[in-house]
């Protein structure tokens, strides 16, 4: 019996009961909130998020910038179960460029990073090779990766390999991992809802470094 079509089947509830389970914290977060959200209440809440797949409503363009790292970035309102995107119109209601969105996020990003400790870190084998990683909690663990020194107090400061499968989960494999296998690994870990499809980092004597930003090798 063929079972690709059940298994096809069960797939799209998975993905259907999960945007039905997103779709309910955002109205139940969003009841929360004061109407019109005032700065006040909206700055402490900022976070820097790494910028996944995304096609933007019309009118409802999301605020983003080009990190120093390399990524895009964007913005959301912590809420605590759930994150909201912060769009143009909401800014500019704020009066705040991308760049102050950054600096606040940056800065709220890093007293919440106080909280985690190397002990937050799991360690684990995958394809036979040791890594560490951040997995589902904190659910902005991807955005560590725009703050070397949360970083390397997390993971260290050797020589390693970085990925962020999804916003909420950052994986490193010491330096003489196969690229290969740690692409893989990678690959392994991410999921059909919030995967960011980026391509690895390099954390090399002490400068962080995004693959896709090096230049590629020549052709013979």
């Amino acid at each position: 019996m063929d079972t690709a079509p059940v298994r096809l089947i069960a797939t799209a509830l998975r993905v259907t009961a999960m945007a039905e389970r997103k779709r309910r914290r955002v109205q139940i977060a969003a009841r929360r909130m004061p109407r019109p959200v005032p700065w006040d209440w909206a700055e402490p809440r900022i976070m820097p998020l790494l910028s996944g797949p995304c096609f933007d409503p019309p009118g409802s363009e999301l605020v983003r910038l080009t990190s120093s790292l390399g990524p895009a970035i964007e913005f959301g309102l912590d809420l605590g179960s759930t994150v909201l995107r912060v769009d143009h119109p909401v800014a500019e209601r704020w009066e705040c460029s991308a760049e102050q969105l950054l600096a606040t996020g940056l800065a709220n990003l890093r007293r919440r990073a106080e909280r985690l400790s190397a002990t937050d870190v799991t360690t684990a084998v995958m394809s036979g090779y040791r890594i560490r990683l951040l997995d589902r909690r904190p659910h902005w663990a991807s955005s560590i990766l725009l703050d070397l020194p949360t970083l390397t107090r997390l993971f260290g400061d050797q020589d390693q390999f970085i990925a962020a499968p999804r916003a909420d989960c950052l994986v490193t494999a010491p330096i003489n991992t196969p690229p290969r296998v740690f692409a893989d690994i990678a690959l392994g870990l991410e999921d059909q809802w919030n995967s960011l499809w980026l391509d690895p980092f390099l954390l090399e004597s002490g400068e962080l470094i995004w693959e896709s930003s090096l230049p590629d090798e020549a052709e013979d």
